[in-house]
């Protein structure tokens, strides 16, 4: 008989000889009952055994017998009454597994959107979602800032947390509390806050006309303060992301003289320091933060609580994880390593980018002693990408995640084909194949696909007509998806338009592909938000 195939891998399996009627395990419940305490590191570790002699199930937890159940049901696939005999010990590479996805940029999911997600992150054995928040919950006091964005309410949260506890998943409070202000700072009430509120000039030289940093001051600390002290009693978990990453303009207005005489991270440190005392000694919460502003600083980091945990983010192939990791882990800080989908400032994301920045992450980040591993999904631009551009890196991740020196695209691929496309195969070659369409321009942007560029008007200088023929003969060689078909189309469409923009073509059927993007969006997402992404396509 066939050995069974397991996605992910386990860590041993070792087949016995003969076969074993499992009929009597109709649901997990009837598994649950033969689990017994087994001395595992990990409360999420377990040993089947399932053999002629024997039938056991041993757990270091009850978190455990859902990763347990699922190898079973993979295990009886192709003969449930009559079983293989064999051993399976499994445990995951990180204690921690983390989907960050973006609603402030754009997509508000609906609760049926929030549930999709839910389900496709416990079959992939993620145990922990974070929505990445900048203005999108309905804050009491704030309503002028959430009103156009249809933000997640008070009761959204407590919904949400108990469908995730259903699935195993920890729900992490997320609200970007220093940078990222200008949904805040553009209303009148609040430019009080600002940094520098008349705008600033980002590092690469660009200026923006509004500010997005709050000045390190007690009206700016209170004004944080009072929205977590809102935000934090909604959850259970034992942490909250209180963000402060690319704070650009620190220095630039309002704390200028203060940093000149102290220096700009001293002040940077001392701010975030008395928002991570306040989660600390108010709410019992451990701090998580992104790391990119100590990166350059790591004499700042012994200014911090010893119970914060600094967040490693990272998006391109080729980020020096191992470096900044090394300079956590001398610290003496917790941290967890965080790559990206490469969805955001696409349309069919970024395949080959993402699909190295997922293994560098996870291999470096298990190298260096990382507590867990954080998958980001920005929605930069107007959260233009359909979310199947995300699935396959769930997918990657989730067998990273678990154990990475199994973890290969094939297994990702047939998994992915498995969960998020019901099963049908070649749907995840698919979508990654759309994910090169801007490769084959030969020019590779950071941070974003070259036709996503031309889509906004931005073509990089370089860019030749022989580069984009040759991406549209991929794309028009590639063959019909069979699942999710529509935001297949969607997506093609819109690299189509982005290939007529660049070689100044005639554009067509852009007032469907408009009228289709509202519609998909709509199906998952709320209305707010939508207004704003649709003024991104050219005008007609």
């Amino acid at each position: 008989m066939q050995d069974p195939v397991f996605f992910p891998k386990p860590r041993k399996f070792q087949p016995l000889a003969g076969v074993v009627d499992t009929c009597k395990l109709s649901d997990m419940a009837a598994l649950s009952d033969l689990a017994v305490p087994g001395r595992f590191e990990s409360a999420e570790a377990y040993r089947l055994e399932i053999s002629p002699a024997r039938f056991s199930l041993e757990v270091g937890g009850d978190a455990a017998i859902a990763y347990a159940w699922s190898h079973l049901q993979q295990w009886r696939e192709h003969a449930p009454n009559a079983v293989p005999a064999g051993i399976l010990e499994d445990a995951p590479a990180f204690d921690r597994r983390g989907f960050m996805l973006d609603i402030s940029r754009g997509k508000v999911p609906t609760r049926e959107g929030l549930a999709r997600w839910v389900r496709l992150l416990a079959a992939f054995r993620f145990n922990e979602l974070q929505l990445y928040t900048e203005h999108t919950f309905a804050y009491r006091d704030h309503p002028d800032v959430w009103r156009e964005s249809s933000p997640v309410t008070p009761e959204d949260i407590l919904w949400l947390q108990d469908l995730c506890a259903d699935h195993g998943i920890t729900l992490v409070p997320n609200q970007n509390s220093f940078g990222h202000f200008e949904r805040w700072i553009k209303h009148p009430a609040y430019r009080r806050f600002a940094e520098s509120p008349d705008g600033f000039v980002t590092p690469w030289g660009e200026q923006r006309s509004c500010g997005s940093v709050l000045k390190p001051d007690p009206a700016s600390l209170e004004l944080v303060c009072g929205l977590l002290d809102e935000l934090l009693p909604l959850f259970n978990a034992p942490r909250v992301n209180i963000g402060c990453d690319e704070t650009f303009e620190l220095g630039q207005g309002a704390s200028k003289a203060r940093c000149a005489q102290e220096g700009h991270a001293a002040v940077y440190t001392g701010f975030v320091r008395k928002i991570m005392d306040h989660v600390r000694e108010r709410h019992g919460k451990r701090p998580e933060f992104w790391g990119d502003i100590l990166n350059s600083h790591p004499e700042q980091l012994r200014n911090l609580p010893a119970e914060a945990t600094a967040l490693e983010w990272g998006y391109e192939d080729g980020h020096p994880f191992d470096a900044h990791l090394k300079t956590y882990a001398a610290s003496g800080l917790d941290f967890l390593v965080c790559p990206g989908s490469s969805s955001w400032r696409s349309f069919g994301g970024r395949s080959d980018n993402m699909l190295a920045n997922i293994r560098q992450a996870a291999e470096q980040g298990l190298a260096r002693g990382a507590k867990g591993l954080l998958l980001t999904d920005w929605g930069d631009c107007g959260h233009l990408q359909q979310e199947p551009v995300t699935w396959p890196a769930l997918a990657l991740t989730g067998l990273c995640a678990w154990n990475p020196g199994t973890a290969s695209l094939s297994d990702a691929m047939r998994w992915c084909d498995r969960e998020a496309f019901g099963g049908m195969s070649g749907c995840t070659q698919h979508w990654l194949d759309l994910g090169r369409v801007s490769e084959h321009t030969g020019i590779r942007p950071t941070n974003s696909s070259v036709l996503f560029k031309c889509f906004l008007g931005q073509a990089p200088a370089d860019l030749t007509a022989a580069g984009l023929h040759q991406a549209r003969e991929f794309l028009q060689a590639l063959p019909e998806a069979a699942d999710e078909r529509e935001a297949w189309q969607q997506t093609r469409r819109n690299l189509e338009l982005s290939l007529q923009l660049a070689l100044h073509e005639p554009l067509t059927g852009l007032t469907e592909t408009k009228r289709e993007h509202a519609r998909l969006w709509r199906r998952y997402n709320r209305e707010g938000g939508l207004a704003e992404s649709l003024g991104n396509y050219p005008k007609s």
